[in-house]
């Protein structure tokens, strides 16, 4: 049973180290920050720049403290995300630069996404992924998602984080044609857990993954629009396995109330109900559990609370 350390979106006083902002780092330090970064390790923050028009996604602020912590165990941090040149323009024009958040923002397979590593996995549906130049050349992984909807994968958060964000336009492409055959929901995020297993192989007992709970909006930030949220503001979720800190996002999701005039309330979710196999049909534990059967961490985990 892995461990999840998890940091609630309540504030419990009004202070400034009880703001979620500042606490979620317990949570990521409790997970191992200070044990998987050394001494001018160069440490790839992968993270999702967003598309113009959208707004529910992690704030600056979080990024830069996260950014402050890295340094601070004697890391050289950089964020990554995918897309080449163009989402650079994306990241900037959404607050989030060098000046903003302390640290210098890479396209994760080079501009023109083609800096790219070949390694082989015996996967589902891939025996050859190709794993983002710029992560792959990094000495540690922090994966810090934006947990919300996806409508490939039900759900996108550490893994899908990876999956779509760590590989090239050809990978993608591939992806999505799993997406298109029949039981293509099942294949499509069977196809991610391959990606994830070649990412992974790489920084093995070297990456840390977390979950932003917040503005939970039931499509992924790659679209130019916010809906209102399906679920209050839950908290942030850090663990060193990736399966384990999905699982509990997922179940923190669901066990949830919905919020009024969202998606969630158009279907009458309730607490306990699967949310995103509702809204968009496809089960996102598929993912989950097509992870953990390439033994990339466990499903059983224990949630503590900081």
């Amino acid at each position: 049973m892995s461990e999840v350390y998890f940091v609630s979106a309540q504030l419990k006083a009004y202070d400034k180290s009880a703001s979620l902002a500042y606490k979620f780092l317990e949570a990521v330090k409790a997970a191992g920050l200070n044990e998987i970064v050394s001494k001018d390790n160069l440490v790839a923050v992968k993270i999702h720049f967003g598309q113009l028009g959208g707004f529910r996604a992690i704030k600056p602020q979080f990024i830069g403290n996260l950014i402050n912590a890295i340094k601070e165990a004697g890391g050289k941090p950089f964020l990554v995300d995918t897309w080449g040149f163009d989402h650079i323009e994306a990241a900037v024009r959404n607050g989030i630069t060098n000046e903003s958040v302390g640290a210098p923002i890479l396209p994760s397979n080079g501009i023109r996404e083609n800096d790219l590593r070949a390694v082989k996995v015996e996967g589902f549906h891939f025996e050859e992924v190709d794993v983002a130049g710029n992560v792959y050349d990094a000495d540690v992984l922090i994966n810090f998602a934006h947990a919300k909807g996806h409508g490939s994968c039900g759900f996108g958060g550490c893994i899908k984080n990876i999956a779509l964000g760590c590989t090239s336009p050809r990978i993608r492409g591939k992806l999505h044609d799993l997406e298109k055959q029949p039981d293509g929901a099942r294949k499509f995020q069977e196809g991610m857990a391959d990606v994830v297993l070649a990412v992974l192989r790489k920084f093995k007992g070297r990456s840390l993954h977390i979950n932003y709970i917040c503005d939970v909006a039931e499509h992924c930030d790659c679209a130019p629009w916010s809906p209102t949220p399906i679920v209050p503001d839950i908290g942030v979720v850090a663990s060193r396995d990736i399966v384990a800190v999905e699982a509990a996002t997922l179940d923190l999701i669901n066990k949830a109330p919905s919020l009024p005039w969202s998606t969630a309330e158009k279907y009458n979710l309730k607490p306990g109900d699967n949310k995103f196999l509702v809204i968009h049909g496809k089960d996102p534990y598929m993912q989950v559990k097509a992870c953990e059967r390439h033994g990339l961490g466990t499903s059983e985990y224990r949630l503590v609370e900081l």
